[in-house]
């Protein structure tokens, strides 16, 4: 009898440590737990191992490596957080502007904005990575025009740069709200949305998936996503090493995408992933991947303006698999046979592009927000195109204040904003002057016809061919 309640109690107490242990596996930070509302923005730094929840004064920062939190009184400079775009690279935290070059660095419980560029509104919804701690961006719209450039932030002159890619035979048409993943030395573009090329003010989703070297700047079409690409950008992502996990509450779906592998499997959510209250938190993931665990922010007892910290395994996190398919059909190679029908539709077109060809000669071409003179790109800034465009687009006179607004550096005196416009038409005739090996000026100034006192600034649109 005796060795038989010995027994009892020692499975009592294994029980009793065993459920302690599961707790101290699934809590974090000795259950850090937050306040639920007046959130605006929650970011995960993963090099930094760091969770960001943003008030609109408080910042709560969660260091998963030490498991410790704190909680600091946050100086957001006047900025609107809830429409920034977080990033990190291995030891600092940035927030982008949505549309512009405004780069805000997280330095001691404050943004500080550490660019020299503007707002020039024309990368909006751009996919945003990091590639050898430095920070890109692709694509994004701006100007009724999609972009199909890779733009990179230079830390030491604070601007954004081209990446060139002239290597490339073919590349991507602009579009915006394109899945990004860096894998290696590779860019993965999947999906996306692009205007529409008849009607810049209809919107449309492309399946296309595309890789781009950074290394030798080449772009190659890999085929045509096998699910919608509505369906995946709809959901809230979660970097998954070299995967992303889609959480689609909709379909009750996790899917996990692997580019490099051409698959995506679907799971069912656990019931934990349904509680999960990431849908909740303005901006946020919902889940956070770090050292091969899952983070997310769960309500527990029903609570309404506070959530806990929780970490779970993958066991938790996936449910059954419903599915495991190919991600895209790969792009198909023109081989010795080609139907006639293929053939006709090649070659009915080369009459349509001779025509075309003969019209654009001698002319500078506006094709996708992009310059060309004798199919030749001609390369200007950001800046520079977005004038040369709205001189084009303007049906009324341009003054000097119109110009001066597209520059968007309210912080700068009329002056200084005067000098910098001046220098931005000079060197975009500059570019043109050489391209088309001419002496004249491609934007030309005169005088006002209302006021004589006033310059008015035009191109003649006769020297242009717009697509």
């Amino acid at each position: 009898m005796h060795t038989l309640a010995y027994t009892c109690k020692m499975k009592q107490l294994l029980l009793s440590l065993f459920f302690l242990f599961a707790f101290s596996l699934t809590s974090v930070a000795q259950s850090v737990t937050i306040d639920s509302e007046g959130i605006t923005k929650v970011a995960f730094s993963k090099g930094l191992s760091e969770i960001y929840v943003l008030y609109d004064n408080r910042l709560v920062t969660i260091d998963l490596a030490k498991s410790m939190s704190d909680d600091t009184i946050f100086n957001d400079n006047g900025i609107e957080m809830d429409a920034l775009v977080a990033i990190s690279n291995r030891d600092k935290s940035y927030f982008l502007s949505p549309s512009g070059g405004g780069v805000f660095l997280l330095k001691n419980h404050a943004l500080v904005k550490i660019d020299n560029s503007f707002e020039h509104q024309m990368q909006t919804e751009a996919g945003v990575f990091i590639y050898k701690d430095h920070i890109y961006k692709y694509g994004g719209y701006g100007f009724w025009s999609d972009r199909h450039f890779i733009t990179r932030f230079d830390f030491e002159t604070k601007e954004w740069e081209l990446v060139k890619f002239s290597k490339s035979e073919a590349i991507p048409r602009g579009r915006r709200k394109s899945i990004v993943k860096v894998i290696g030395d590779d860019l993965y573009v999947l999906g996306g949305v692009m205007a529409n090329e008849r009607n810049p003010l209809i919107n449309e989703s492309t399946d296309e998936v595309w890789k781009f070297d950074l290394v030798e700047g080449l772009w190659e079409r890999l085929g045509e996503l096998n699910h919608s690409s509505d369906k995946l950008i709809a959901f809230q992502m979660t970097d998954f090493d070299d995967k992303i996990i889609v959480s689609n509450p909709q379909d009750d779906l996790l899917q996990v995408i692997d580019v490099t592998n051409n698959k995506i499997k679907s799971y069912s959510r656990t019931s934990f992933t349904r509680k999960l209250s990431g849908a909740a938190i303005p901006n946020a993931e919902g889940l956070f991947f770090y050292e091969n665990q899952f983070y997310g922010f769960f309500k527990e007892n029903n609570s309404i303006d506070q959530m806990t910290l929780v970490r779970r395994s993958n066991d938790e996190i996936f449910g059954k698999l419903i599915s495991d398919e190919t991600l895209y059909t790969k792009e198909t190679r023109l081989g010795s046979i080609i139907p006639t029908a293929m053939l006709l539709s090649l070659l009915i077109p080369l009459g349509i592009a001779a025509k075309r060809r003969k019209k654009q000669s001698g002319k500078l071409v506006l094709k996708k927000g992009q310059l060309y003179f004798n199919h030749k790109i001609i390369v200007l800034e950001p800046l520079n195109l977005t004038i040369l465009i709205y001189l084009l687009d303007s049906t009324e006179q341009v003054y000097a204040k119109d110009l001066i607004a597209l520059i968007d550096k309210p912080h700068l005196d009329y002056s200084h904003s005067t000098r910098i416009m001046n220098d931005v038409l000079y060197k975009t005739n500059y570019v043109l002057r050489t391209a088309l090996k001419t002496e004249n000026d491609i934007i030309q100034i005169s005088k006002s016809t209302f006021d004589k006192r006033l310059k008015v600034y035009s191109v003649d649109n006769d020297m242009f061919v717009i697509f």
